[in-house]
């Protein structure tokens, strides 16, 4: 038994290959290389206009800017990346941040692709009531 103890514990010991640190960023750097280059930009669905505010940030998917605009004002801060705008809405406690870009043809309209609404500090709210709070909200 003790022997069969030493070898065991020997074979903990034993040496480890020693992990090529360079090699493995190199492998996870091509993964995400490949996980970008797949991502293809999808077109925003044009939906019908709605009558009143929004409830959720879905609703705004598809809108134009005019719709955001009659429904939240101006945006707090707005940010052009390629053919797309980031708009940044910001209350007391709530924040929406929406993405508008274009399809890939020419003269396509600025459509919303992307939005979301978050509670800002500790105070829980609901989306529901964020977007309200920013309808309300002045425009900066």
């Amino acid at each position: 038994m003790p022997a069969l103890l030493l070898l065991l514990l020997g074979a903990c010991a034993a040496p480890q290959p020693e992990l090529d640190k360079q090699a493995v960023l190199q492998d996870v750097l091509d993964s995400y290389r490949a996980s970008l280059a797949g991502m293809q930009p999808t077109s925003a669905p044009v939906l019908p206009r709605l009558s009143g505010a929004p409830q959720s940030a879905s609703q705004l998917l598809g809108q134009p800017p005019e719709a955001v605009r009659r429904w939240l004002g101006e945006p707090r801060l707005r940010r052009q990346e390629g053919n797309a705008q980031v708009w940044l809405y910001q209350g007391p406690f709530c924040h929406l941040d929406v993405v508008m870009d274009r399809e890939d043809r020419a003269g396509s309209p600025l459509r919303v692709s992307y939005a979301a609404a978050r509670a800002a500090g500790t105070e829980r709210r609901t989306e529901a009531a964020c977007l309200a709070e920013l309808a309300r909200s002045p425009a900066p």
